[in-house]
């Protein structure tokens, strides 16, 4: 699996600018759903960094953490926001409800130089931190729970974002040293026999893994939960599936998570109590090669990881294993 996310900002007016914050924090899902190599939000070719760092900022969980954010390339002579958020935000239904999950209070707005440059500073904090994140929505909690994380909202975000359009322009991942690990995600095949010269399997999550709402124990493939996988016009490639250590073709895809809020437009939300979150699950084929005479076939799907947690398979993906037989 990959990882990835973040952002930057300017100064934040607690009442004036208010409203038109409103109206900005919510195009802040879409920069959430973009994976971490893409730090610039396409169509936009900036280049920001958060204390030094282009991807990520450590912060403390008790104290808040300074964060100075300082870009170039960015739209000139334009007023932006840079607010901290919730990873909820970017898999929000209605997604004009992103700006339930973000901390106002704290937020910023400044004006880019007419070159496009822009040097800002924002304090984050942990929510039960001194300052604490405090958002709208009651289930919006930096460092995020187990629950989120297992479906793959590993990380809070600062994001810098065009105030008058809405427009995501750069983010940064918020690394709390708190911050819970998601669980392994499982796989299930049918049929669980394949006869010698090969043939099809259907990979699933297993049974209850991933029930909806997540929970605190869900095992979901939260690799690319912002995105789903693949997801071509977000970088993120397909899985990769392997069979006793040989590559093997496969149609895996893994669905984004989404989060319905009151009012929700996903029809996957259908007749689901708000603040309900989905967790993402896998769907797709196997083709088992009839090249190897081993009775036991070690199955092993890979997902391409686009958060910052590390995943626990070869070259960061998130993987699962299961078994055949002949």
């Amino acid at each position: 699996m990959l990882r990835r996310n973040n952002v930057r900002g300017g100064v934040l007016r607690r009442a004036g600018a208010a409203a038109g914050a409103l109206g900005l924090l919510g195009g802040i899902g879409i920069l959430a759903a973009t994976p971490a190599s893409a730090i610039p939000l396409p169509p936009s070719t900036s280049s920001c960094t958060y204390n030094g760092s282009p991807t990520a900022v450590v912060a403390s969980n008790t104290t808040g953490t300074t964060v100075k954010v300082s870009c170039t390339g960015l739209p000139k002579n334009t007023l932006l926001i840079v607010a901290q958020t919730s990873p909820l935000a970017g898999v929000i239904s209605p997604s004009t409800s992103s700006v339930t999950e973000a901390d106002l209070a704290t937020g910023t707005s400044a004006t880019t130089s007419a070159t496009g440059t822009l040097t800002a500073t924002i304090t984050v904090t942990a929510t039960g931190g001194s300052p604490s994140f405090s958002a709208t929505d009651k289930n919006a909690v930096c460092p995020p729970t187990q629950a989120q994380v297992n479906a793959g909202l590993t990380n809070c975000v600062v994001t810098v974002a065009d105030l008058a359009t809405t427009t995501g322009l750069n983010y940064g991942n918020i690394i709390y040293a708190t911050a819970p690990t998601p669980h392994t995600p499982t796989l299930a095949l049918t049929p669980g026999h394949v006869g010698a010269k090969g043939g099809v399997v259907t990979a699933r999550d297993k049974a209850g893994a991933c029930p909806t709402p997540v929970t605190a124990a869900s095992r979901c493939w939260w690799g690319a939960a912002l995105t789903g996988a693949p997801s071509k016009a977000d970088g993120v490639p397909g899985f990769t599936v392997t069979i006793n250590g040989t590559p093997a073709t496969n149609t895996l895809t893994a669905s984004p998570a989404i989060y319905c809020a009151e009012g929700a437009t996903a029809a996957a939300c259908q007749g689901l109590a708000a603040d309900t979150l989905i967790g993402p699950h896998l769907k797709g084929t196997i083709t088992v090669p009839a090249t190897t005479s081993k009775r036991f076939q070690k199955v092993a799907a890979l997902e391409p990881n686009t958060t910052p947690v590390p995943g626990n398979g070869p070259d960061n993906t998130v993987a699962a294993l299961a078994y055949l037989c002949r």
